[in-house]
């Protein structure tokens, strides 16, 4: 297996006892190490042979232990096998749809966000013919106390002829994340938990009335800058004066402070803007298939428009659902051998033909336009005016051009410090260019109908990654680079400037959308938004959280809260982890203290951080509920045309 410099090896420990981890070794250099270390204890440093043996103390936490192990030498090094010496007869634990069964040695983890004065209650069933060493408890743990038994059950204290028990245990004082296990422990028939549940007490509720959108605009654009990451935003934290239309919108409507996308791709994300859902594999969306927002308006009444530089977005494809017209206007791509380097004049293109459309419209007719603009994505190739001023001629002679940054990715080509700078500069210049045409069009958009008639909605499908976890492009992580993206509103008159710290996503904006002009219940999880844009309040949960997935790594899936983040990387053989070619990493999990290490740059996979459990938790539910949710197989097929200009744009077509 492959050995990363600081590698984690986690094991479940269900009872207090002497255990010895056994690594065998395939391959070494001669006086190689090895330290180990179960969170803050020290295991002792072990020097490599072809087994080591590691003797783990007997006082370790009840539950999932990790062991960190640092080999001095990781390029000769090659692990075979992992085992436990020591380890108890393996036990069995069923979840089936109203019980728990346990028998044997097993644990069963159930982790909650609960408040005070919970309780763990169930109706246990003993085993019909329990032998003298068999036992079954709760325990609990949360972060005002260690480990602690509130329930346990064995044949010595009450005999497994007397019929189910009731249990009705106290869950602890205070609130936040709790580990709740269900422990078995010897040899012999099964135990069942039925009717398990955590009950906490009754608050009052209070009613709160949702606000009346009332008069749909005349005019909704929904525009997405593809692959613009929220820091490259003025007002997100990047230097003040790179992008002052988008700073103005937010000034003067709604921004989301914590937007993200839920994949790092345009066809997933894409999809799950038009749909509601989020999808975990690369499928189309079928037809007919799940309700497309574009249909949504223009059953009531809108005219609807798509006007995109990006061919996923073509007729050929699933994306054109909906839209009464699909207008492509793809750039002149440079990745070909044979083509001359490109300027990237997407924005203007797609504004001269959105702006020929809306002149179309009638007075009293409504329109909605979805604009997909190919900046700032690759080729990072601005006009010359912008390059100029935003990434002036230095040293470094690479250019932006999408082969250039294929061969980057793929490492075909070796980049120093100032070659990265350099890249980093044109990408932004490519976002300063489009958000100078931005305001172009906005300007034209308010001489032509009154402002207070139109929506204007700017968001991303989503970022890019520049060097951050060694790699370039996108489609490959799930890391903030490529997932967190701006989200601006502008109605004057309607919503009110207001900045929101909530952490919302795609899902979100599709649910919000769709709510303009259908009361109806949507197909999608996402939180409807106007309460905060109309109002100016925005809710604060410890529980908020937001979602994503990366079909294209596998089946990726990634859970962040506003201080931690969870990713889970399925393994493939050597298809595994993150990233493709330059940056790539080889971690099953991923964990990352967001308040600490905001650039995601030290896995904290292994962590017994009751966050992260329950995050844990949280994720395999909504993966499980999204698998129930996808759409049958089916769809267009991609014609040669389109195949062509997807790679001409550097994405890896599958035959």
């Amino acid at each position: 297996m492959p050995i990363e410099p600081e590698s984690v090896i986690e094991y479940v420990h269900l009872v207090q006892r002497p255990r010895r981890l056994v690594i065998d070794i395939d391959d070494h250099r001669p006086g190689d190490t090895l330290r180990a270390a179960a969170g803050r204890i020290h295991l002792g440093t072990s020097r490599v042979s072809d087994r080591i043996e590691i003797d783990l103390p007997p006082d370790l936490p009840i539950g999932r232990v990790a062991i960190s192990l640092k080999f001095s030498n990781i390029e000769e090094t090659v692990v075979s096998h992992v085992s436990m010496a020591t380890s108890l007869v393996q036990g069995h634990a069923i979840l089936h749809p109203d019980a728990i069964e346990q028998s044997g040695w097993s644990a069963v983890e159930v982790v909650h966000h609960l408040g005070p004065g919970a309780r763990f209650k169930a109706v246990f069933h003993p085993p019909t013919s329990a032998e003298p060493d068999q036992r079954f408890s709760v325990m609990v743990e949360n972060e005002n106390h260690p480990p602690v038994e509130v329930y346990s059950w064995d044949p010595n204290s009450m005999p497994s002829d007397s019929g189910p028990v009731l249990v009705d245990a106290p869950l602890g004082t205070g609130g936040g994340p709790t580990r709740i296990l269900l422990v078995a422990e010897g040899k012999g028939a099964a135990g069942r938990w039925v009717n398990t549940n955590v009950v906490e007490e009754q608050k009052p509720s209070v009613q709160t009335l949702e606000p009346v959108i009332g008069e749909p605009p005349r005019l909704i654009v929904l525009y997405v800058m593809d692959a613009l990451r929220a820091d490259h935003v003025g007002y997100l934290g990047h230097t003040p004066g790179l992008t002052p239309t988008l700073d103005r919108m937010a000034s003067e409507g709604a921004t989301f402070l914590n937007h993200f996308a839920v994949a790092p791709n345009t066809p997933p994300s894409t999809r799950a803007l038009f749909s509601g859902l989020c999808l975990l594999d690369d499928r189309q969306l079928p037809h007919p298939g799940p309700i497309r927002m574009a249909e949504v308006f223009r059953a009531a009444g809108y005219r609807t428009a798509s006007i995109t530089g990006n061919p996923h977005l073509s007729d050929s494809l699933d994306l054109g659902t909906g839209f009464d017209s699909v207008e492509l206007l793809r750039i002149r791509e440079d990745h070909h051998p044979d083509h001359p380097p490109t300027v990237n004049r997407s924005a203007e293109i797609l504004h001269e033909a959105a702006l020929r459309w809306i002149d179309t419209l009638e007075p009293t007719e409504r329109g909605f336009l979805y604009i997909h603009s190919m900046n700032p994505h690759n080729p990072y190739s601005p006009p010359p005016e912008i390059e100029d001023r935003l990434a002036p001629a230095r040293a470094s002679t690479v250019d932006g051009r999408t082969r250039t940054l294929v061969a980057i990715r793929d490492r075909e080509l070796r980049v120093d410090d100032g070659d990265q700078e350099r890249i980093r500069e044109l990408y932004a210049a490519c976002v300063a260019y489009n958000d100078r045409e931005m305001g172009l069009l906005l300007d034209e958009l308010d001489a032509r109908i009154a402002p207070q008639e139109i929506a204007f909605v700017v968001t991303s499908d989503h970022g890019e990654e520049l060097f951050e976890h060694g790699g370039v492009l996108h489609g490959y992580t799930l890391q903030d680079e490529m997932l967190r993206i701006p989200l601006v509103v502008r109605w004057p008159g309607r919503v009110r400037p207001v900045a929101i710290g909530s952490l919302t996503n795609t899902l979100d904006l599709h649910a919000s959308l769709v709510k303009l002009v259908d009361d109806r219940p949507d197909q999608s999880s996402g939180r409807v938004l106007w309460p905060e844009m109309l109002r100016g309040t925005h809710p604060s949960s410890p529980s908020n959280v937001t979602y994503a997935a990366a079909p294209g790594l596998d089946g990726a899936v990634m859970i962040r809260s506003h201080h931690r983040k969870l990713i889970f990387a399925p393994r493939n053989g050597p298809r595994r982890g993150q990233g493709h070619g330059l940056g790539r990493s080889w971690d099953l999990e991923y964990v990352f203290d967001l308040e600490n290490d905001p650039g995601e740059l030290h896995n904290l996979a292994g962590t017994p951080d009751l966050e992260v459990a329950l995050l844990r938790a949280r994720l395999m539910a909504w993966t499980d509920t999204q698998r129930t949710l996808q759409p049958v197989p089916g769809g267009q097929v991609m014609n040669a045309e389109t195949k062509d200009q997807l790679e001409a744009l550097g994405y890896i077509v599958e035959p």
